[in-house]
């Protein structure tokens, strides 16, 4: 990003806390108005000015460690990557399946409680212990 763009973004958000949270959140500085926010406290912002793929982002609440793209909400998602033009706020048939879960569950991987499937499949490989007799 260049140096002029950055400092126009600075200044046109009139804010200066929001202007830090942008840079240290995003990496980068946005200008535009606020769409509405999910149930997790994420902020979505657009600006027809930017170019098409960077004119809807996300302002996400977590900190910035706690960050992950499974924060948000699926109707969020559809909106951000242009699937719908309609914001989940102003959604009339948001579906509710049974499949579906009632409380958003964030990415456990790598973590006690991430899926280990069943292993029925016997070890192909057994570590060596060789028979030695007593002296």
């Amino acid at each position: 990003m260049s140096l002029i763009r950055y400092l126009k973004f600075f200044f046109k958000n009139n804010d200066l806390k929001l202007s830090y949270n942008y840079a240290r959140k995003l990496d980068d500085m946005k200008f535009g108005h606020l769409v509405g926010t999910d149930s997790l406290g994420n902020k979505y912002y657009e600006n027809s000015e930017e170019r098409y793929s960077r004119h809807r982002w996300v302002l996400p609440s977590a900190k910035v460690s706690d960050s992950d793209a499974t924060l948000i909400p699926p109707g969020w998602h559809q909106w951000q990557h242009c699937t719908t033009n309609a914001t989940p706020a102003n959604a009339t048939d948001n579906p509710d399946y049974i499949w579906m879960p009632k409380k958003h569950v964030g990415n456990l991987t790598g973590s006690p409680k991430a899926y280990l499937t069943f292993n029925t499949v016997a070890p192909r490989i057994s570590k060596w212990e060789p028979a030695v007799k007593q002296r």
